[in-house]
């Protein structure tokens, strides 16, 4: 049965979380390879400093972001929209034995005394504004419609069983805080090959899938994407 306990708390770089989030994106690269989705990825992200930048300033405009907006209500609106610099990057952990941890991360808690251990299993990072390669589907923000841009989600499946049901847990958290916030839309993007599996789940969750768009690479086939969106 999957775990329904999770709790939820800002992701910090005084914490770690920007090399967490960098181990628990590597571990997810064998699950992708078993279910024929490789291409989602394309590289292992700890071997590319691209991707461990990337990270760590989601988390660190997320620091940012919870010093400058503290609270999360409508009065963080600036003309009816998020400002350019909002940010909030959570971590979804649970508490289990420490005889339960999984092989994949006993030696990473070995130090942690205790017979409880909070584990971190899931990831998310919610955004004040669309990444450019999904701008020919919807725009940096939308002044009629302003929406909250789910920018990353992931779950680290090291954790094993642990983890599952963490995804959806993390989206239902995104959902209120566009309600919080006073807004009507969630949107997002990911990668629609493999027979659009990953969107499948995401229309699962209540996202449906608005537009496609394609991320062109050099001498490779282009990164085949779609922008989800879940009104309120």
């Amino acid at each position: 049965m999957a775990p329904t306990n999770f709790k939820f708390r800002p992701a910090t770089l005084a914490e770690g979380d920007d090399r967490w989030f960098v181990e628990a994106w590597d571990s997810t690269l064998p699950y992708l390879a078993s279910i024929g989705s490789t291409s989602q990825w394309r590289y292992i992200p700890s071997s590319q400093p691209g991707a461990v930048d990337r990270v760590q300033t989601m988390v660190a405009k997320s620091d940012a972001s919870a010093g400058k907006h503290p609270t999360v209500s409508p009065e963080v609106l600036e003309n009816g929209r998020l400002p350019l610099d909002w940010c909030k990057a959570y971590v979804a952990s649970i508490d289990i034995k420490r005889e339960d941890i999984p092989a994949a991360l006993k030696e990473k808690y070995l130090s942690v005394q205790g017979d409880i251990v909070t584990i971190p299993v899931g990831a998310m990072v919610l955004d004040s504004k669309s990444p450019e390669y999904v701008r020919s589907v919807i725009p940096e923000q939308d002044d009629k419609e302003p929406f909250v841009f789910l920018a990353f989600l992931m779950t680290d499946h090291r954790a094993g069983a642990f983890a599952k049901g963490s995804g959806s847990a993390l989206l239902t958290v995104a959902k209120e805080e566009v309600k919080r916030l006073g807004l009507e839309r969630l949107c997002g993007d990911c990668w629609r090959g493999n027979d659009r599996r990953l969107v499948g789940y995401y229309e699962g969750q209540g996202l449906r899938a608005i537009g496609d768009f394609n991320v062109p690479k050099n001498g490779e086939d282009a990164w085949e994407g779609a922008v989800t969106e879940w009104r309120a």
